[in-house]
């Protein structure tokens, strides 16, 4: 407007009609294209509103999950939010629980009525909850989760309690020796396959700010999941634990602390702490299982993977967790949630994701050469709930390496103690 004011005061000579319509043009462009955009976002903003507004008519759940690194959380993520986007129904979300807390929470949500729709737990730890009647029977999805056809069969203990069904497998795992290439070329020395030479490799390997070994001796059951392959491999029938193959085993491994090969805090370590000492360099070897896998591609570390070394045989200990619904929750949206982790494409990416094994042999991928010796180990593993009386001896095995640092106690002295249960 001020230029058409001054042109006319002055005499300057306007735009000719080919630059009217031009501009003209430009105008009705420029409109054009702030319309068309006004009504994408509209139309946004109104699938947004929709789309918010269907998820709040949706069913709510809850489950329970102790998962703690990095990798585990965003596939419990990717898993809640694939299955979200799938129900028309029902929304899923997971709260974390630590797994020193999981068992004692589960309790107290039991007495309080304040529990999740489902829990995904241990494996060991499910037969406990299945006979005490937390958990619902879910026998009637056996033919369509095909169990028995697809599963790794040792695993269908920890699912079925006197020919009921209460759960689903989700991923399973066992332990094996982890090492750091690197320092086991600068040392010069091969991934020890035997008691003798692993005790030799690990003081040779230990310097100061280094040790040779580290495992998970903290109370609880990751500490007697870590305990008990080596008490198995001195030759001890899992079903009595507590004899002479037992002495031995705690004897061997207190020796690798007390040379100096292996830090005395590993009582305070969880099997994750393990894995961060590793990938620090704080240590050349460890055992560990699968899922610390991603942590340790992320942190660029050239590792090798071999069974632990074996005294009289070899035997690997079964992992995992399985879900579980929860008595009286919701339990047809917790069933349709079953069915999408059962999916093959579903498990085999939680797994990927996670660094655990899936539990259908079917999706085995032992071309993995980073998880060809887990999967190797599955056929062969045991489950800890073989003993009877597992829920005790999980707690007296990691005390027994903490009695003989703080107490004095002699490897015999400890075996006893577990011979009373075991």
């Amino acid at each position: 407007m001020r230029q058409e004011i001054l042109r006319l005061c002055t005499g300057m000579p306007g735009p000719g009609l080919e630059e009217c319509m031009k501009r003209n043009k430009m105008c009705h462009r420029t409109i054009w294209i702030f319309l068309c955009a006004a009504v994408c976002l509209l139309t946004a903003c109104k699938k947004g509103l929709q789309k918010e507004a269907d998820e709040e008519k949706k069913e709510q759940l809850v489950i329970w999950c102790y998962y703690e690194t990095d990798a585990q959380r965003q596939a419990m993520d990717e898993l809640t939010g694939g299955f979200n986007e799938s129900s028309e129904d029902y929304r899923i979300t997971w709260e974390y629980v630590p797994m020193t807390e999981f068992s004692k929470r589960l309790s107290i949500g039991y007495t309080e009525n304040a529990l999740p729709d489902l829990a995904m737990m241990d494996n060991p730890d499910m037969p406990y909850y299945m006979t005490i009647g937390l958990l619902e029977d879910i026998s009637d999805m056996e033919e369509e989760l095909g169990l028995k056809e697809l599963y790794y069969p040792v695993l269908l203990d920890t699912v079925y309690d006197k020919g009921r069904l209460y759960g689903l497998p989700m991923n399973c795992n066992n332990t094996a020796l982890i090492y750091r290439r690197d320092l086991l070329e600068e040392a010069g020395v091969e991934p020890p396959d035997d008691w003798e030479t692993f005790a030799e490799v690990v003081k040779r390997l230990s310097t100061d700010g280094r040790y040779g070994f580290l495992m998970s001796a903290i109370a609880g059951e990751q500490g007697a999941f870590q305990i008990l392959p080596w008490i198995l491999s001195a030759g001890e029938d899992i079903q009595k634990i507590g004899g002479e193959e037992t002495e031995r085993a705690y004897d061997y491994l207190y020796g690798l602390i007390a040379s100096g090969g292996m830090d005395a805090d590993c009582i305070n370590y969880s099997q994750v702490d393990v894995a961060r000492k590793f990938a620090a360099g704080e240590t050349a070897m460890m055992e560990n299982g699968p899922w610390v896998l991603p942590m340790l591609d992320e942190a660029g570390i050239d590792y090798g993977i071999v069974p632990l070394p074996a005294d009289k045989r070899r035997q690997a200990v079964v992992g995992g967790e399985n879900i579980g619904i929860l008595r009286g929750k919701n339990i047809e949206g917790a069933r349709e949630f079953l069915r999408y982790c059962a999916e093959d494409e579903v498990m085999e990416a939680f797994c990927q994701k996670t660094g655990v094994l899936p539990t259908k042999r079917r999706l085995a991928d032992c071309e993995d050469a980073r998880k060809a010796v887990f999967y190797r180990q599955m056929e062969t593993a045991v489950i800890r709930t073989e003993n009877a009386h597992w829920n005790t001896l999980r707690d007296k095995l990691p005390l027994g390496i903490y009695q003989m640092q703080a107490e004095g106690k002699t490897a015999a002295e400890v075996a006893e103690s577990l011979l009373e249960e075991g």
